[in-house]
């Protein structure tokens, strides 16, 4: 490995990537953590009106996060499928299994918004071809992502024109009263809305991340996630994904404008929606890829610090908007930001965005001043740990 793959015995690159992947998840997530989910798919649902700035906090979270980041985040997990993969394939096979239960437990008993279960099955059937090369991965991923996005604009194509039957009655008023309850009505909640969606997401999304996967690991092999390709491609990156970035944001700006309802170019709408989000991400990693090649990778250390510890940050954003949002987890009255917790069902858009901030905050501090001492975060530790099935070093040589 040469000086400029690896800081460390680590990727710089992918840690810089992956620190801004899961702090700009948060800013997509947040919604559904303060809101039954219906909202995060339709803001028309919410049960606090949107204000001005409600709309353009959507705006700006739809056009420059939403699908971009975990877009990201799943190139990266097909990279780290192979990088653990080197040590076997008994440890993988254990890492993969340990995610899946890890997944289970922060579904059901956290947040039922969570990715580990996913990214398990899908790593447990994307392993077997982490040896192909470069080539095959990025010409089989790219078709299987391509196809998998007409699928995904296909079942929205029937939603729109094959009648469903009756309307469902909206049960987002009773479903915000159960989560602000106490704590056992919102467990309750919680795990009834992750074991009513986790089956459906495996089998819908599964496909399409198993593409990003193929993908991600074919650009680490070719070196543009390694950061070893030449200024002129990563040039080309950022240029295609500032120049994809435009249509997003005039066609949200429009939505919005509309009063969140269709538009004449729905369909239009809905291909660019789902088919931009890689090149947009592709944009983002050449963005901190030529940052870290000026000279100014200093700048990037925080983030890469978030980046080593992408599994605990994940899991902390979710029991930290948890704490805050679901009932029964603070003495009453206790008020945060001048409301009452548990803010369950309270505050749209705009007001999440300084909740938010203070996480991104206090995680990059956290993750810095953490590994001044340690050599993972905890979580990562005690998963290095199931995975080799021994007590794994954790404190830094000195």
């Amino acid at each position: 490995m040469t000086a400029a793959e690896r800081q460390g015995g680590r990727f710089a690159a992918l840690d810089h990537i992956r620190g801004l992947s899961i702090l700009g998840i948060l800013i997509v997530n947040a919604i559904a953590f303060a809101q039954p989910f219906d909202v995060y798919v339709d803001p028309r649902r919410s049960p606090v009106p949107m204000s001005p700035a409600d709309d353009v906090a959507w705006w700006a979270i739809e056009t420059f996060a939403r699908d971009k980041f975990i877009t990201l985040f799943s190139l990266l997990f097909g990279v780290s499928i192979f990088l653990v993969g080197e040590t076997g394939e008994r440890p993988l096979q254990r890492r993969l299994i340990w995610l899946l239960v890890f997944g289970v437990i922060h579904g059901a008993l956290i947040w039922h918004g969570d990715i580990l279960f996913l990214y398990a099955v899908t790593g447990l059937v994307f392993m077997q071809w982490r040896e192909r090369p470069a080539s095959w991965l990025i010409a089989v991923g790219a078709v299987v992502y391509a196809v998998t996005t007409a699928a995904l604009v296909g079942i929205d194509v029937l939603a729109q024109f094959i009648p469903m039957g009756l309307e469902l009655p909206d049960r987002n008023p009773a479903y915000v009263e159960q989560m602000r309850s106490g704590f056992l009505s919102s467990l309750t909640g919680n795990a009834w809305q992750w074991a009513q969606d986790v089956i459906a997401a495996v089998i819908v999304f599964g496909p399409h991340t198993l593409g990003l996967m193929m993908l991600g690991l074919g650009l680490f092999k070719a070196g543009f996630l390694k950061g070893e390709s030449r200024n002129g491609l990563y040039g080309l990156a950022v240029a295609a994904g500032l120049i994809a970035l435009v249509p997003l944001a005039v066609m949200n700006l429009a939505f919005v404008q509309g009063g969140y309802r269709g538009v004449d170019f729905w369909l239009v709408f809905d291909i660019l929606d789902k088919a931009l989000p890689l090149v947009i991400s592709l944009g983002y990693a050449a963005i901190l890829i030529v940052i870290a090649r000026t000279g100014a990778g200093g700048l990037l250390y925080p983030l890469a610090c978030a980046g080593r510890m992408a599994f605990t940050n994940y899991l902390m954003q979710s029991v930290i908007m948890t704490a805050l949002f679901y009932g029964g987890r603070a003495p009453a009255g206790t008020v945060v930001l001048g409301y009452e917790l548990p803010l369950y069902g309270t505050l749209n858009h705009a007001s999440l965005v300084p909740i938010v901030a203070a996480i991104w905050v206090g995680q990059l501090l956290f993750s810095m001043l953490w590994l001044q001492v340690f050599r993972y975060g905890p979580f990562e530790w005690g998963w290095r740990c199931l995975t080799y099935r021994r007590w794994m070093p954790i404190l830094n040589s000195r």
